[in-house]
């Protein structure tokens, strides 16, 4: 480029700097000047409203007292003294709003004395209606009262005129502001514009002559269209993560949501193989329920969290072949000669672990994209808490209000959804009937009242000797039933007996009185010995519950494989 050519593309940068720096400083003081004068003018504004309010209830508490001359109405001086009592307060704010005006100042106190002036006559006339009644009040008023108001009202006027040629003067510096405004935009803008496009088009064709001259341009362009390339991938990810993202948003389910996150990631990443884990409502296992592609490293179906850094620190955690970091307890080891990589990536939400993302491939290539896997497992994450939190909140709807436990609708699609679970992992389910004994016995001695709180101090035990997974719910009058999942014979009979002891040493105050001691009969069947349908079990249980009670009550009884049909046993 020649040395005249590089100076004249030097200067006019320069100078279209120079003139922008300028253009800026010169909207900058404009702003602080428009927003200088606004905030003057609505200071003005609340002078004036101010003054206003105080010739208001100036006028209120004398329409007040006039009232009360003539009616001797007591309604009338209470209104006088309202609008007297509220008076000094608003005087204080305006002496408070004009005291950055010494003129205003004098006047809003020369004001104030006026008023007080003109109080203490109404005040007097009011005292000498009181002592000599109407007339001995209309003599009190004179000529110095109506002298007293003009001077009210005038001192007002010179008051509200100072505060408009207030409001003339900033409306002039606004639109002197605007004007500057308006010549650093007509004339700065268009001329730094012009020296921009001189310099572009000095620089353009000098470009142009270098690309022609030198073969460096050819590797320019080339790199551009990669980097166009690589937008558009990036681009066509984004718009995927915001379908999926808006796709979470509508799912009304927690396994829709599972099911909508496998597509999404298995698209995303197809040469990886990916398993998501939700933590379970006990906080100590991570459970698998949904897997997609091949994995390069293994892992369990659940674990328990501490097996997982991701789990423990809260962060993602990367793990590569020979990596000097610990690997994760819960991925099989890798072989020798296999170099693969796997990633744990923690699904948290409001500061609570939700699950974990796990991903391995047999090279490093789906790391490219761990900010898109990143950014929608917090999406996930998000919508799992959002679905949580529903289902907390409809949980809340089927519980029955006196005893605290779930009602018998949501018994009947628990029991189907935790069968089924069992079921797919080959695990076994508990389930009691429980009846308190002669239940109907004791509401006729003590009352509804004493039933009720034999009942609701029955739903605090139940609940007290239940585990976090275990569901209990009232099947009815003093029918109750225990779903127990994952438990085996022998757990769900040590349950029922804690249940059965519980009840003997269970005490329930009524009207600051204890009530007599009652027992509970049990009646519990096992899934899958005794039946693999909820209605089966449900059945199953009744009849080892009739079969307690047929057999002296406050015991267990287990169904059995061949039960039979039993009587039922007043309760």
């Amino acid at each position: 480029m020649p040395l005249r050519r590089r100076h004249a593309n030097r200067i006019g940068l320069l100078a279209a700097a120079a003139i922008f720096v300028v253009i800026g400083v010169g909207v900058v003081m404009g702003a602080q000047r428009f927003i200088g004068d606004a905030n003057r003018v609505s200071h003005t504004n609340e002078v004036i409203a101010l003054i206003g309010a105080i010739e208001a209830h100036l006028r209120d508490g004398e329409s007040a007292q006039r009232g009360y001359l003539l009616t001797a109405d007591v309604d009338y001086l209470a209104d006088y003294r309202r609008s007297r009592g509220e008076l000094p307060e608003l005087l204080a704010q305006l002496q408070q709003l004009v005291r950055d005006n010494p003129d205003q100042s004098r006047l809003a106190l020369a004001w104030k004395l006026e008023i007080e002036r003109r109080l203490g006559q109404m005040d007097a006339t009011l005292g000498n209606y009181a002592t000599g009644g109407l007339p001995s009040a209309q003599r009190s008023i004179g000529q110095e009262a109506r002298r007293t108001s003009g001077a009210l009202r005038a001192q007002a006027r010179q008051l509200v005129a100072n505060e408009r040629q207030l409001l003339v003067e900033r409306a002039d510096s606004s639109r002197n502001s605007a004007t500057l405004l308006r010549a650093l935009a007509l004339l700065g803008i268009p001329l730094g514009l012009a020296i921009i496009g001189v310099v572009y088009t000095l620089l353009v064709g000098e470009i142009r002559r270098r690309a022609r001259a030198e073969d460096a341009g050819d590797e320019a362009r080339a790199q551009l269209l990669d980097n166009i390339d690589a937008l558009e991938r990036q681009g066509a990810d984004l718009n995927e993560l915001s379908r999926y993202g808006g796709m979470l948003q509508s799912c009304v389910s927690v396994e829709e949501a599972v099911g909508l996150a496998t597509q999404y990631f298995s698209r995303l990443l197809p040469d990886a193989g990916g398993t998501l884990y939700r933590v379970r409502a006990s906080q100590d296992y991570a459970e698998e329920v949904a897997h997609w592609g091949e994995h390069a490293l293994s892992g369990p179906a659940m674990f328990p969290l501490q097996d997982c850094w991701a789990l423990r620190r809260g962060q993602p955690h990367v793990h590569r072949a020979h990596h000097e970091l610990l690997p994760c307890a819960h991925v099989t080891t890798p072989s020798l000669n296999a170099t693969p990589t796997y990633v744990c990536v923690p699904l948290i939400a409001q500061g609570t672990q939700l699950g974990l993302l796990y991903l391995s491939g047999h090279d490093d290539a789906f790391l490219a994209r761990m900010d898109l896997v990143k950014t929608a497992a917090e999406q996930l994450s998000m919508a799992l808490s959002s679905l949580e939190l529903q289902s907390r909140l409809r949980v809340q709807s089927i519980r029955e209000p006196l005893t605290g436990l779930f009602n018998r609708r949501y018994l009947e699609e628990s029991l189907a959804r935790e069968l089924a679970r069992c079921e797919r992992r080959h695990m076994p389910l508990g389930l009691m009937m429980l009846d308190l004994d002669h239940f109907k016995r004791f509401n006729d001695v003590h009352g509804h009242a004493g039933g009720d709180a034999l009942l609701a101090e029955f739903g605090r035990l139940l609940q007290a000797l239940s585990r976090d997974e275990d569901i209990a719910c009232r099947y009815g009058g003093e029918e109750f039933t225990l779903i127990l999942p994952e438990a085996d014979t022998i757990t769900v009979q040590a349950r029922a007996e804690a249940i059965r002891a519980g009840v003997e040493g269970m005490r329930v105050l009524h009207l600051g009185q204890e009530l007599p001691h009652v027992t509970v009969s049990i009646g519990v069947a096992m899934f899958p010995q005794h039946g693999g349908l909820g209605e089966t079990l449900l059945r199953q249980a009744d009849a080892a519950l009739y079969r307690a009670k047929h057999a002296g009550r406050n015991r267990v009884e287990t169904a059995a494989n061949d039960v039979a049909v039993v009587q039922a046993v007043a309760p």
